[in-house]
C-alpha cells in the first residue's frame, strides 16, 4: 500500500511537471504562429504552474515580454525581463528584449545600457546594427555610423549595413567617399542592393537606380522601389531637402509595414524642415 502511494505520488507530479512543459511549448509555437494571445497566456500557465524546470523559467519570461511588446504592455515586458536576469544574469536575449521595453517606455539611457551590456556578452554584428539604430532614431548619427561600419566588418556580406553606414556618415559630416567606394567594390555583387550603394559612390544616376529597382517580379520591384524612395531621400537630405522630404513621403506610403525603411521614412520625416 505504502509503495503504491509512492507511485501515485511520482505519477501526479510527473503529470503537472508535463503539463507545465506542454504549456511553455504551447507559448513557443503561439509566438512562431502570430498567436500573441495564447502565447501570453500559455507562458502564464507554465510559470504559475510553479514546477517548469528552473532552465526553462527565464525563457519562458522572455517570451512572455515579447509577446507583450507586441500587444504595447511594456511595463508588464520590463517585469519579465527583469525576473528572468535575476534568475540567468548573463542571458543575451534578456538583455536585448529589456532594450526594446526600456525603449517602448521612454527610458533611452537605460534601453542604451542594456544595449551596450548585450554587446559586452556577444559583440556580434546584429547587436551592432541594433545600437546603431537606436543612436540613429536618437538623431546621434556619428555613433550610429561607427556602428553600422562595426556591423559591416563583422559580417562582411550584408550590404544593407553599408547602407546606414553611409546614410549616417553622410549626416554625421563623417562620409569618407574613397573608403566607401573600396568597401563596395570588396562586396563584388551586381544585384540589388547593388545599384543604392553605386549611386551613393557616385557610379549611378537617380534614373539608374529606380531603372533597376523596376527589375524582377512585381513584389520584388514594388519593395525595391520603397528601398530606392528612402535611401535616395537620406543621401539627399543635405543637398535637396524639399525633394528628399517628397521621397520620404513616398516610402511611407508605399513601402510595406513591416520593413525598417517604413518606420524610418516615419520617423525621419519629422527631422526635415
Amino acid at each position: 500500500m505504502v509503495r503504491y502511494a509512492v507511485v501515485a505520488l511520482v505519477f501526479l507530479v510527473g503529470s503537472a511537471s508535463a503539463a507545465a512543459y506542454d504549456d511553455y511549448f504551447r507559448g513557443v509555437e503561439a509566438m512562431r504562429a502570430g498567436d500573441v494571445k495564447l502565447a501570453i497566456s500559455s507562458y502564464s500557465s507554465a510559470l504559475t504552474a510553479g514546477d517548469l524546470a528552473p532552465a526553462y523559467v527565464p525563457n519562458a519570461y522572455v517570451g512572455r515580454a515579447q509577446a507583450y511588446l507586441q500587444t504595447q504592455q511594456c511595463a508588464s515586458a520590463l517585469a519579465d525581463v527583469n525576473a528572468a536576469l535575476k534568475l540567468r544574469p548573463q542571458y543575451l536575449d534578456a538583455y536585448m528584449v529589456r532594450a526594446r521595453a526600456n525603449g517602448c517606455l521612454g527610458n533611452a539611457d537605460a534601453a542604451l545600457a542594456d544595449l551596450n551590456a548585450a554587446l559586452a556578452i556577444s559583440p556580434i554584428a546584429p547587436l551592432y546594427r541594433m545600437r546603431g539604430d537606436f543612436h540613429w532614431y536618437r538623431g546621434e548619427f556619428a555613433p550610429a555610423a561607427d556602428d553600422y561600419a562595426q556591423a559591416f566588418k563583422l559580417a562582411p556580406k550584408a550590404s544593407y549595413n553599408l547602407l546606414w553606414f553611409a546614410i549616417s556618415a553622410a549626416r554625421a559630416g563623417t562620409f569618407d567617399a574613397t573608403a566607401f567606394a573600396k568597401k563596395v567594390s570588396a562586396l563584388d555583387a551586381d544585384d540589388w542592393p547593388a545599384p543604392l550603394l553605386d549611386f551613393m559612390r557616385g557610379k549611378e544616376t537617380v534614373d539608374a537606380v529606380y531603372k533597376a529597382a523596376a527589375e524582377g517580379d512585381a513584389g520584388a520591384a514594388t519593395n525595391q522601389k520603397c528601398e530606392a524612395d528612402f535611401y535616395v531621400a537620406e543621401w539627399q537630405l543635405g543637398s535637396n531637402a524639399a525633394a528628399a522630404k517628397t521621397l520620404l513621403q513616398q516610402a511611407v506610403t508605399e513601402c510595406p509595414h513591416n520593413f525598417v525603411e517604413y518606420r524610418a521614412a516615419r520617423e525621419d520625416i519629422k527631422r526635415v524642415p
